[in-house]
Order: C-alpha cells, then sequence, then structure tokens
C-alpha cells in the first residue's frame, strides 16, 4: 500500500521548482494533465510541497505523496501534509486550456462551468466521501493520524488568462461559497499558483524559527 512519504522543506530548491512553473507556462498556452501537468509536478516535490502554503496548518509541509489511494477506484492526485498538526491538502489536478473552466454554450451569451470543472470538482467530493468513510479504520489512523484530521481541497484548473473578469469573480465566489463535508475547496488557476507561491517565497520565513 502506498504511503505518505516524509519531506523537509527546502526553500531554495523550491525556487528554483516555482521558477520552472513559471517557464512551463510560458511556454504553453494550453497544458493537459496527463502530457504536461502531471508528470511535471511528479518531478517537483518542493513545489507540491509548498502548495500546503495556501493552508496554514500545514505549511511547512512534511509528507507528500502522488496518486495516493483512498477507497475503490478513487486516488488522489497529490496529498500534502503535516504529520504534526494533521492536517492535509487534497490537490486535484486538470487541464489548463481555454475552456477548462467555462464553456459557450449555444445559443447563450453566458458562460457555463465546464464539463472538466466539474468532474475535477467531483473528484474532490469523492475522496472527502472516502475519506469520511475510512476515518474510524486502522488505515486512516496509519496515513492521517489518531486525532481529529483537518483536509483542505484543492482544483488546480486552467488559466487566468483565459478568464474575464467576472468569470473570475465566478470562480472566486464559489471557491469561497462551497463547501464539501465542511471542507472548503479552493478552485487555483495554475498562473494563481504560480504568482502567490512565488510572492511567498520572496517574503518566506521559516515558522520554525519563530521569525
Amino acid at each position: 500500500m502506498k504511503a505518505l512519504e516524509a519531506l523537509s522543506f527546502d526553500p531554495i530548491r523550491c525556487k528554483k521548482e516555482v521558477d520552472e512553473l513559471g517557464a512551463l507556462l510560458k511556454s504553453k498556452q494550453g497544458l493537459e494533465e496527463r502530457k504536461h501537468l502531471q508528470p511535471f509536478f511528479r518531478k517537483r516535490r518542493q513545489l507540491c510541497a509548498f502548495i500546503g502554503s495556501y493552508a496554514p496548518d500545514v505549511f511547512p509541509a512534511d509528507r507528500v505523496a502522488f496518486e495516493f489511494p483512498l477507497f475503490g477506484d478513487f486516488a488522489a492526485d497529490l496529498v500534502v501534509g503535516n504529520s504534526k498538526s494533521q492536517s492535509y491538502c487534497m490537490v486535484e489536478f486538470e487541464d489548463a486550456t481555454g475552456d477548462s473552466i467555462f464553456c459557450k454554450p449555444k445559443g447563450k451569451s453566458t458562460k457555463e462551468w465546464s464539463k472538466r470543472f466539474d468532474h475535477g470538482f467531483s473528484q474532490l467530493v469523492d475522496w472527502f466521501f472516502s475519506l469520511s468513510d475510512l476515518r474510524n479504520t486502522e488505515r486512516f489512523a496509519r496515513d492521517f493520524g489518531l486525532r481529529h484530521c483537518r483536509f483542505h481541497g484543492f482544483l488546480l484548473i486552467g488559466r487566468s488568462q483565459f478568464l474575464s473578469d467576472e468569470e473570475r469573480s465566478r470562480l472566486r465566489w464559489r471557491a469561497e461559497r462551497v463547501v464539501v463535508d465542511s471542507h472548503a475547496v479552493n478552485c487555483l488557476t495554475f498562473d494563481d499558483v504560480y504568482r502567490d507561491l512565488s510572492w511567498r517565497l520572496r517574503h518566506y520565513s521559516d515558522p520554525s524559527s519563530g521569525a
């Protein structure tokens, strides 16, 4: 059975990997999940760990796993966690293309949520269902801890350049208002991730140092 791997956060290595994400985003307007994004993130564990900085109780992350099996056919694309606080980010990757988040239906002027977005969000719903079902099992205790664990959902999808101001507002509203089994689900474009993590690294101080 796959286990969460131990990891020590390295800000210097992380900066290199965040810069590589910026280079990838500049190289192509459209990026496919299986062809481009999953292989890219799998090779960059420090970048993945730093995604945990979106959740203060996860950063600095000391656990990471890819394609982490939950129950049946359900597997999380990425799990990043802090074993001391027993808090974890469950991350779903989707395509980063022009119609990843919204698509324009025939006969309507307002775009609708895309099938790709709904699929990604539904994946997180199924993961949280599985975690709830597994909570009282030995396996859950082994993987995540005995005490009450906290989970955060992340859907990484699309490109900012393809979104209008109104569409960004719709995306932000959904992320802020829609929860799954009391778990927040943060919906971010890959450009959002690059921008946010770049800024945080410029202002980074080691939480363990008390600075």
